[in-house]
């Protein structure tokens, strides 16, 4: 499996300072407990998974579902998380 993985910095434009979190770029639809063994290995606060609706590509989505886990379980929501998967989306992504 061949997944983009972006390790991003939140809160800070410093290298290895602010609040970091994981941004998995999935093509397609994983199982839950494949996203929580994702989050495990990577082991920071937080692992974001976002998703485009629709079918979408990345490049070409507007919406996205996201999700949040910690190494043992999923979130209901994380801030840090939430900036980093827009960060990649914007200036990796979208713009890029």
């Amino acid at each position: 499996m061949s997944t983009p993985v972006y390790f991003v910095d939140a809160f800070t434009n410093a290298k290895f300072c602010g609040n970091q979190a994981a941004v998995c770029l999935f093509d397609t639809e994983r199982s839950d407990e494949e996203y929580q063994r994702i989050a495990a290995e990577f082991n920071l606060s937080e692992t974001a998974i976002p998703l485009p609706l629709n079918g979408a590509s990345f490049k070409r989505a507007e919406r996205f579902s996201l999700r949040w886990f910690t190494p043992t379980n999923e979130v209901n929501l994380c801030g840090h998380a939430t900036l980093a998967t827009a960060h990649v989306i914007f200036k990796e992504i979208a713009f890029a």
